[in-house]
């Protein structure tokens, strides 16, 4: 008997052609599954990276050269410290730019850290232009990080009412690994054993497990795209 999706508008980022995606981390590394499902539901976002581009919390850049490349012009945005390389200092909450500035706004693994996600959100539909599409990520599950500022884990139903609530219209979102990828980095972070065959095996079974039983019940993040709409 076909399974009730625990989230039913999400869609698995390694379903749909890209199951022979390859991650930039090896996958005898720790924390290969969470890499793995944010690049590859990045990846499938891709598409929708257009014009002027905002990258919010960019701090190295990471992804300017890689899922984000299709952008016309690429401004990066954080706090200036010795971790991050902005074009343009500011906040998420208080970003520093214009109404209707960019064609996209992408954020990610920035939200959790955020103490008023709401306001964030808000924020980066201001600075969009009517039709301009935001890409944001964030983890469901990950342990405490970024000491004394890793406020908040977002449960499916409480990113749809910041969606909702920001104005935005929900496009695609993605579960970034169902319930056996979850089980698996948690044993990751957990098990005592260094050796790499070891995590390498751990990582190779749950991730055939995921994609296989697809108990999505677990996630360990969202990637999401939604849209400012035209006449707002």
């Amino acid at each position: 008997m076909p399974r009730t999706p625990a989230h039913p508008l999400a869609k698995h980022p390694l379903d749909g052609g890209l199951k022979d995606f390859k991650c930039s981390q090896k996958s005898s590394n720790r924390t290969y599954l969470t890499l793995l499902m944010l690049e590859a539901s990045l990846k499938r976002c891709g598409a929708y990276v257009k014009g002027t581009t905002l990258d919010v919390g960019c701090g190295r850049k990471p992804y300017e050269k890689t899922f984000f490349a299709t952008a016309e012009k690429y401004v990066g945005m954080d706090y200036l410290t010795d971790r991050s390389t902005p074009d343009v200092v500011g906040s998420a909450t208080n970003i520093p730019l214009g109404d209707a500035t960019f064609d996209t706004v992408v954020c990610t693994e920035v939200l959790e850290h955020v103490p008023d996600p709401l306001k964030a959100l808000r924020e980066m539909y201001r600075v969009l232009k009517p039709g301009g599409y935001l890409i944001l990520s964030t983890p469901m599950y990950w342990p405490r990080h970024e000491v004394p500022y890793d406020y908040f884990r977002y449960p499916y139903d409480g990113l749809l009412h910041l969606v909702k609530e920001s104005g935005f219209e929900l496009k695609e979102l993605f579960n970034r690994g169902r319930s056996y990828a979850f089980i698996g980095q948690a044993i990751q972070q957990t098990q005592p054993v260094a050796a790499l065959p070891v995590n390498w095996l751990i990582n190779r079974f749950f991730l055939w497990c995921d994609l296989h039983l697809k108990h999505d019940v677990h996630t360990l993040g969202w990637t999401f795209v939604a849209q400012r709409p035209q006449q707002n």
